[in-house]
């Protein structure tokens, strides 16, 4: 299928290309640069008032009082002969906050324990730093965290690793920074693939939860595969957080609600996301590129315009569209746009279905068809190619990339 996205790559031909228009990222001779910080997820409110006093309290700051027996369990060696070391972030970059530590809303039963970090599912989880691993849980046990690992350190400090595929290691074994535990994934009380990392040290005889992102100041960022540059680090939050959606998106979020009511597995806040990534919810934002244009909110080819609607109407071949053509109508828009996301959906969770092995969702999987084609899903070993493999370049890849990641980014700012 062909791509359709503003950024779309023509198969073999953007191999060191660079992709113009994509909101809030900068590319190696791309355009100004925002500040990265402007894209985390905001500070939590309403810290508690409680102050660690363990081992490690001149870092540990607030904290709050929800133990979790797999943090607290028997320590399989005495903490003081775990070798020390460096912190390092556990994802690979780009390291994007979803929910920040303290934060209070519909998605948890208490106030946030931890951090979370949105990544496809399957991206490696690493340790944060040297330890010794202390409990694995699997899902099937039911916990809220799924399948998750704890590992004991040095100081008597014990991290958290939540909401896993699967997990690499055991009880007992030995890890080093950046050592690989798990893979991303979306298991227990978790709405789609990220991890929820904590930080629990020694409080009063338990270890307690207290603000990560501290650990994490000047901590390594792990690279994984093809990157943007630069990598917009959030830790520690020094600016505001994303700026709000346009008036646009709140007005039309009813019709999105009730447009992706009707195709399972499409949430509308990612659908917003998408378009946020596709034209900033600009709606006479038009693009020149190698299938004769892309027009509107959810930047589509006269093409997919024609095989939603069953006719171009007044759309040039070429050429944008005249003024008072209903692409240009964010209503009318978004419902062919809706029908082709849904139908580009539908395909890949059939093929995902029946590749198990592809570490992608059907989401981003979608996604992908969107930017650069669902042959890059179909052709592709993991769901996502890696340079020379489906016919894409590296500056293919990268493009898949940046643009998965950000609608990742735009859906920390809900709409309605």
């Amino acid at each position: 299928m062909q791509p359709t996205g503003k950024s779309a790559v023509r198969a073999g031909a953007l191999a060191g290309a660079l992709v113009v228009g994509l909101p809030l990222l900068l590319f190696a001779g791309g355009t100004e640069d925002p500040d990265p910080r402007s894209l985390c997820a905001p500070a939590a409110p309403g810290a508690v008032a409680q102050h660690a006093s363990g081992p490690d309290s001149t870092r540990g700051g607030p904290h709050l009082d929800m133990p979790l027996a797999e943090a607290d369990a028997a320590p399989p060696v005495p903490p003081e002969t775990i070798r020390p070391g460096p912190w390092t972030y556990p994802v690979p970059a780009p390291a994007t906050i979803t929910a920040r530590f303290a934060q209070d809303g519909p998605n948890w039963s208490s106030r946030h324990t931890g951090t979370d970090w949105a990544a496809p599912a399957g991206t490696p989880v690493m340790a944060a730093t040297p330890g010794v691993v202390l409990a694995v849980r699997s899902a099937v046990d039911g916990h809220p965290f799924g399948t998750f690992v704890t590992v004991l350190h040095h100081d008597s400090v014990v991290t958290v690793y939540a909401h896993l595929r699967d997990a690499h290691v055991t009880r007992g074994q030995s890890v080093d920074s950046g050592q690989q535990l798990g893979t991303v994934g979306s298991t227990g009380n978790s709405t789609g693939p990220h991890l929820h990392f904590e930080v629990r040290p020694q409080i009063g005889g338990r270890h307690l939860p207290v603000d990560p992102e501290p650990y994490l100041a000047g901590a390594a960022i792990p690279a994984a595969g093809p990157q943007m540059v630069p990598v917009a680090d959030c830790l520690p939050l020094d600016t505001a957080a994303n700026a709000a959606l346009p008036d646009l998106a709140h007005q039309m979020h009813p019709t999105l609600a009730r447009l992706t009511a009707d195709c399972p597995g499409l949430p509308a806040a990612w659908l917003t996301a998408q378009v946020m990534a596709e034209s900033s919810w600009q709606p006479t934002a038009w693009t020149t590129d190698s299938n004769g244009g892309a027009a509107g909110l959810l930047q589509m080819s006269r093409q997919v315009w024609e095989a939603i609607e069953g006719s171009t109407g007044s759309w040039p071949p070429g050429a944008r569209p005249p003024a008072d053509h209903p692409v240009w109508e964010p209503a009318t828009h978004l419902r062919v746009g809706a029908a082709h996301v849904c139908r580009n959906l539908q395909q890949m969770a059939a093929h995902l279905a029946q590749n198990p092995q592809k570490r992608i969702s059907p989401l981003e999987a979608s996604a992908v068809c969107h930017v650069a084609g669902c042959g890059r899903v179909t052709n592709s070993a993991a769901g996502i190619p890696v340079p020379g493999e489906a016919d894409c370049g590296a500056g293919c890849v990268t493009t898949i990339h940046a643009y998965i990641d950000n609608i990742h980014r735009h859906l920390t700012t809900p709409p309605g």
